[in-house]
């Protein structure tokens, strides 16, 4: 387990005893939604953000136009990769370094992740350009989805890669200092647009799939820009710092950063894998199976963004108090956090067996594709509470800065599992297999988790113990 130095409590500027007093003395359940709730409502609006360009592109009626944008989201996910590598990463060391009254070391890992991530991904969409072709073909586009995907890909992955990587960023960042709520604005800031400028763009100016691309990449932009006048305007009381004289030589905060952010950006780099493989099997059975899965997968990302919510709430608030030594609230915010994602996703599950077909419908009026994505809806959505578990499990290990546990979880729940299952499934039960394989690996990993956080449960008692 690692060990902190605890040097002395951080003592944040006024306007910030506020922030600081809730991760210190506040009720669990207090803490909790004063953290989360905003962060859960960002994601709400994220959420309905990223199913914007599918939504407006199902309006034209064409499953190719859909399948396109679906193919695309997982080389979307690698840029999210990028954000959560140095995003969970730092704001998992920042809070702990506030905790144990380092703000300095805080404010260079701050600025070690913000100038990191910018070279990062200004080579991943270099490469994203260079390479259009080969990654399109691999993520399963074909003679019909292709030239829509690649208009996709140009505008949302090759010009909009920084400003997209920079925005899910600066909310990490901004949150793991107790702004949850001046995150949470930036980041709906960005959806809400993206709401009002799709509809110009695909259909008053007649862009259709890259319109849609258009109007992301302006919505990232704007988000970016929202971020950098936030910081303007709270320069000398705020600890994120994208200048490179703040930047820290030391390995060891690089070390600490990527112990913890590598198990999250690993999670969605092989959240791609495994949705190319998924994408590439789905195809043989037309675009719209493809646009189905690609709705259907959208829609049962609701109890996913609230889980990822509560998570990006509460990281802060536990990396804090792990610092701080506080392992009773530690353990008690985890729990608390996961009962909550727990009744939120069995709620889903009740409301997504009864209105699928009528939920799939607001999205495309294919009347194939409202069949197949209503059955694989009802498919996905069934094992979502232990999903959350999981989830909420692997965000205490990265808050703690307990890399490898965290890392252990996601290599089991993404490609070392589900790929082999995909080939088998599709073998017995064809198409509808496919469907099968996430419900299947959500309960197979809790199983792990649980395990694994038993463990380290027992080591913070012990410590709690020492303590006393």
């Amino acid at each position: 387990m690692e060990d902190v130095q605890h040097e002395s409590v951080y003592v944040a500027p006024a306007h910030d005893a506020a922030r600081i007093e809730v991760f210190r003395s506040a009720s669990i359940p207090s803490a909790v939604a004063s953290l989360a709730l905003p962060t859960v409502i960002s994601q709400l609006v994220t959420m309905i953000y990223n199913v914007t360009d599918t939504f407006f592109v199902g309006q034209l009626g064409d499953p190719r136009k859909v399948a396109a944008v679906s193919l695309v989201m997982p080389a979307y996910t690698m840029l999210t990769a990028i954000a959560n590598l140095f995003g969970v990463g730092g704001s998992s060391v920042i809070s702990r370094f506030l905790g144990s009254g380092q703000p300095a070391k805080a404010k260079q890992t701050s600025s070690f992740c913000l100038l990191s991530a910018i070279f990062v991904a200004a080579i991943f969409s270099i490469l994203a350009f260079i390479f259009q072709r080969p990654l399109l073909m691999l993520l399963g586009a074909n003679q019909e989805t292709y030239d829509f995907a690649s208009n996709y890909i140009i505008w949302v992955l090759v010009i909009g890669g920084i400003p997209t990587v920079m925005g899910m960023l600066f909310g990490h960042l901004v949150r793991s200092e107790g702004g949850a709520k001046q995150a949470s604005i930036g980041m709906s800031f960005g959806g809400i647009l993206n709401i009002i400028l799709d509809p110009i763009f695909i259909f008053t100016f007649g862009l259709e799939v890259k319109g849609a691309a258009i109007a992301t990449l302006l919505s990232n932009c704007a988000v970016v820009c929202y971020f950098i006048v936030y910081l303007a305007y709270k320069k000398g009381k705020t600890i994120i710092s994208f200048v490179p004289r703040d930047l820290n030589q030391e390995f060891s905060i690089a070390a600490k950063v990527v112990s913890v952010g590598l198990p999250a950006s690993l999670q969605n780099i092989l959240s791609l894998t495994s949705n190319t493989v998924l994408n590439n099997l789905t195809a043989k059975y037309g675009s719209a199976a493809l646009a189905a899965i690609g709705i259907a997968k959208k829609i049962d990302m609701l109890p996913m963004n609230v889980t990822m919510g509560i998570s990006q709430g509460v990281l802060p608030f536990i990396g804090y108090n792990y610092g701080a030594k506080r392992f009773d609230r530690v353990h008690q915010a985890n729990k608390f956090a996961r009962t909550v994602a727990v009744c939120f996703s069995l709620l889903c599950i009740i409301i997504f067996e009864i209105f699928a077909e009528p939920i799939v419908r607001l999205f495309i009026n294919d009347p194939e594709t409202i069949r197949l994505g209503a059955n694989f809806l009802r498919i996905l959505c069934l094992m979502t509470p232990m999903m959350a578990i999981s989830y909420l499990i692997t965000t205490m290990f990265q808050a703690t800065g307990q890399g490898k546990r965290a890392l252990t979880i996601s290599v089991f729940r993404k490609t070392t599992i589900d790929v082999p299952l995909m080939f088998l499934m599709d073998k017995l039960i064809p198409l509808y297999g496919l469907m099968t394989v996430q419900p299947i690996v959500d309960t197979l990993s809790v199983g792990l988790a649980f395990a694994l956080y038993r463990d380290f449960s027992r080591k913070l008692a012990a410590q709690t113990d020492q303590l006393k």
